[in-house]
């Protein structure tokens, strides 16, 4: 009996999810009509603000420019060479050339100078120094630039001091120019106010643009320069610009005012934003036109969006309540006790079994990509690897001291860390959080959202996911992001590029968002076995900050290989300084206790450079401090003295163990053993080193043949010195010197 009561009230519950359904669609428009408004009227605001920051830029740099070239001129009016120019009618030709040259230290001390006249009324004569076009010493009527006469023969109608946007042509043969601004200073002293002389500074309008980067040139908009003649100018070429008469009285309604603002206006028949600021020192005005569409592309892809969406609720709640009006007579009640019970007896089990079915998965080489989906839509799993994803792996920053530390909470925090993650995400992507060995955390996302990807929403994410670990549990995390994969059999190979990818927290630091690079490595990693040579002979020498500085650097220059050439180049580094204390005890008779008070340091226990830096930093500390306490101070004047006899005495040919013996009065073997003792090299080498560090000088500091710089560092041939160059450095004398000419 009441199922048929239902059954004959199915119109009502048909009547009410209608209901609901269009409320839902009213509210979703009138919404949409309301953030249409506020987001088009913020935009427009933004818009503003940025072109005006533009436009003072543009304002502030030509200012500065041109105060430059002021000075500039004004430098010029003081050198006696170049003064002789403007006033002598035949100046000596060695005072010519004197003024030429300082011209063009001038133009080539100051970039941003396109060109340099100084003008001599008397001889009719231009003295040009330029960046390109025309150069040297010209007469009027030679003179391709012809506007500038125009400019000296009516220098009056220009404000002092300000400069003269013009096309300045630098070529005869083409009409076309380039934009400068014309720094004019000239003497007009007498009754008849003539110029006695000038000099003309022209500031590249190009080389200005380029100062100001890609600020104007990431829109469709224009900017415009209105100067002090009320001329309208394309402000990066400086051309003059054709506008209509309503354009033209729009710009001098808008130019007078002496505050900044905008009006959004019809311009060259396209409704646009005009922002306008106060005038420069010139009494300049600079204009800035963008698309009005530019600025609400944005709002209408959101009113569009909403609009669709909308539509879509209008149709799957018709649907919907059409089916639903069918099947509400069913016994509910019964039903939903049934899931009530399946959903607690899945409860207990699903978050270990939905993990291990996501470890599996991202093991897998070869996927069945049906076969899969379905096993995953089974355990409640929505993440699909058949449409576009990506891979995030999440590192625990100093992971062993936390574990150390609350070794019975790691679990908790690592659920804590999974849950964040999860939930900051999936406000607008599709994820899936697997707890893998030790430190990780793997994030597996659908990356796009109503068919459109968003990256720049996904990184802020990301870092919001890094913020709300270190602000509620006190973590930090390291996160490697995969490129977009629509590949489902590259699952496997992502999450290794992942993981290896995180491995760059070692040179970036904890807490670093890092980018995993799909193309493999370009150059293959060569150790450096020169630096490594080094940084043994500084850690011999007792200068431990520059073996330090040497060791970061090696394993630094790793940064763009494989983390494994890492780990092989610190190992190797290892071995290289276990075997070098193993001879320093063996020759000196010193015991350093190595393994129990001086261990060497290993990639494996550090998770940053820096880390592993500081800890060798004191390996070498501790080796300098057991070497040097064990030296007798006779040993160490004995070395000195070597040292000395060396350091003078290099360039003499006869330069050997037996002169140095014969120097200190002392037997050959016995200088010999010490020196290798305590340097461990011997004296030849130290010899052969000296020299060589002196041949160095002299092939970067003198142009010396190489015969004559082998003679002078003392060595008896030029064969020899070559040999014995290659075999130090690695390259040849005159290669040394190409390479650091």
């Amino acid at each position: 009996m009441r199922l048929n009561k239902i059954r004959r009230n199915g119109k009502l519950y048909t009547q009410l999810l209608l209901g609901l359904t269009f409320c839902i669609i009213l509210v979703l428009v009138a919404s949409s009509t309301v953030y249409y408004f506020i987001f088009t009227r913020i935009l427009q605001n933004e818009a503003f603000e940025y072109d005006l920051s533009n436009l003072r830029q543009t304002g502030n740099t030509v200012v500065k420019t041109t105060e430059n070239a002021q000075t500039v001129a004004f430098q010029i009016y003081r050198n006696s060479a170049i003064t002789k120019m403007m006033y002598y009618s035949e100046p000596d030709a060695f005072d010519t050339q004197a003024a030429m040259l300082n011209l063009r230290s001038y133009l080539s001390a100051m970039p941003f100078i396109q060109s340099i006249y100084v003008y001599n009324p008397a001889s009719e004569t231009f003295y040009i120094a330029a960046q390109s076009g025309q150069e040297g010493i010209w007469r009027e009527d030679e003179i391709v630039d012809t506007s500038i006469l125009d400019i000296l023969g009516n220098y009056q109608v220009y404000k002092p001091f300000t400069p003269i946007p013009r096309i300045m042509a630098t070529d005869s043969q083409t009409a076309a120019g380039i934009g400068v601004y014309t720094f004019l200073c000239y003497d007009a002293i007498g009754f008849d106010r003539k110029i006695n002389s000038a000099v003309i500074v022209n500031i590249s309008a190009s080389w200005i643009n380029k100062e100001l980067g890609n600020s104007q040139n990431d829109s469709n908009g224009r900017t415009f320069l209105v100067d002090d003649h009320h001329s309208v100018l394309a402000s990066e070429d400086l051309t003059n610009v054709k506008l209509g008469d309503a354009d033209l009285a729009l710009l001098e309604q808008l130019v007078p005012k002496k505050q900044s603002g905008f009006q959004v206006a019809n311009f060259q028949n396209h409704k646009a934003l005009i922002t306008y600021m106060t005038p420069t020192p010139y009494e300049w005005h600079y204009v800035r036109i963008t698309p009005y569409k530019e600025i609400t592309d944005k709002t209408m892809i959101i009113r569009t969006r909403t609009l669709q969406i909308a539509g879509g609720v209008l149709i799957v709640g018709l649907l919907l309540s059409l089916l639903m009006s069918r099947y509400l007579y069913l016994p509910i009640n019964k039903i939903e006790n049934r899931m009530s019970d399946l959903e607690s007896e899945r409860r207990d089990s699903s978050y270990t079994l939905r993990q291990n079915m996501l470890r599996k998965l991202i093991q897998i080489h070869d996927i069945n990509p049906q076969l899969q989906l379905e096993k995953l839509r089974r355990a409640g799993i929505h993440f699909d690897f058949t449409k576009p994803y990506r891979l995030a792996y999440l590192r625990i920053d100093q992971f062993d001291h936390i574990r150390k530390r609350s070794h019975k909470d790691m679990l908790t925090y690592k659920f804590a860390i999974m849950n964040i993650g999860t939930e900051v995400c999936s406000k607008q992507y599709q994820v899936e959080s697997v707890d893998l060995e030790d430190d990780g955390i793997l994030m597996l996302i659908n990356t796009f959202e109503g068919g459109s990807p968003q990256p720049d929403s996904l990184f802020s994410m990301l870092k919001d996911i890094q913020n709300a670990c270190m602000e509620y549990i006190h973590i930090g995390i390291t996160i490697a992001l995969t490129p977009v994969s629509e590949n489902p059999q590259g699952l496997n190979s992502h999450y290794k590029l992942a993981k290896e990818a995180s491995n760059q927290r070692f040179f970036l630091g904890r807490g670093a968002l890092i980018q995993a690079a799909e193309q493999p490595h370009q150059a293959k990693y060569s150790f450096c076995v020169g630096k490594e040579r080094a940084m043994v002979e500084e850690l011999m020498a007792g200068k431990t900050s520059e073996a330090t500085a040497l060791f970061r650097e090696i394993v630094n220059e790793t940064a763009g290989h494989s983390f494994q050439d890492t780990m092989a180049t610190a190992t190797h580094i290892a071995l290289t300084l276990s075997n070098t204390l193993a001879e320093m005890e063996k020759n000196s008779g010193t015991r350093l206790n190595i393994g129990s008070e001086l261990t060497i340091p290993s990639i494996d226990h550090y998770e940053t450079l820096d880390e592993m830096t500081e800890a060798v930093h004191l390996l070498f500390e501790a080796i300098k401090a057991k070497i040097f306490e064990k030296r007798s101070s006779k040993q160490e004047d004995l070395i000195r003295k070597i040292n000395g006899i060396i350091e003078t005495r290099y360039n003499d040919p006869n330069l050997s163990l037996n002169l140095v013996s014969e120097e200190l009065k002392m037997s050959t073997y016995h200088v010999s053993r010490v020196y290798r003792q305590l340097t461990l090299t011997n004296i030849v080498d130290a010899i052969n080193s000296v020299r060589i560090d002196n041949a160095k000088a002299l092939l970067l500091q003198t142009e010396k043949p190489v015969t004559e710089i082998a003679e002078r560092t003392g060595f008896t041939n030029s064969s020899y010195f070559h040999r014995m160059f290659k075999k130090t450095t690695g390259v040849t004398p005159a290669e040394f010197r190409k390479a650091n000419a």
